[in-house]
């Protein structure tokens, strides 16, 4: 399992990537310029900077993972810190994917219910990646 771990890393960070990028269409696609418009203008320049460092934030977690995996394999303090960190943040996440985020949303229509699925599973991967990170980082697994 070790073995696969640097191919899953780079598989997430190359998507952690992409997702930030993809906010630049699915913004477009949800009105999300028009909607801002609608907010106070403090509220809306809230939002948008949100946006931008949720989008960086993206990044940030994917470069380490594209580009330098081994931050997550080598046993050191820094890469529990991180593993688990992140661990900790895809797992709050997905319970925020289901407890949060109101059923109304997706629940009885196709796409979203589509996408809630695939982000589903997205965020289960990734609280598994990254808890498989820590668990080796703790020397659970060898």
């Amino acid at each position: 399992m070790i073995d696969v771990l640097p191919i899953f890393l780079r598989i997430a960070g190359a998507g952690l990537i992409l997702l930030a990028f993809l906010h630049i269409p699915i913004g477009r696609q949800l009105g999300w310029r028009e909607d801002g418009k609608k907010l106070q203008a403090a509220n809306e320049a809230i939002f948008h900077v949100h946006t931008f460092f949720i989008c960086l934030l993206l990044v940030i977690m994917g470069l380490p993972c594209l580009l330098e995996p081994t931050i997550f394999l080598t046993p050191t303090r820094a890469g529990a810190w991180i593993s688990w960190s992140f661990a900790g943040f895809w797992t709050l996440r997905l319970y925020f994917q289901h407890f949060v985020y109101p059923a109304s949303l997706w629940r009885g229509k196709r796409l979203e219910t589509i996408l809630h699925g695939v982000f589903t599973l997205i965020w289960i991967a990734l609280s598994a990646l990254f808890t498989a990170c820590g668990a080796l980082q703790a020397g659970w697994l060898d």
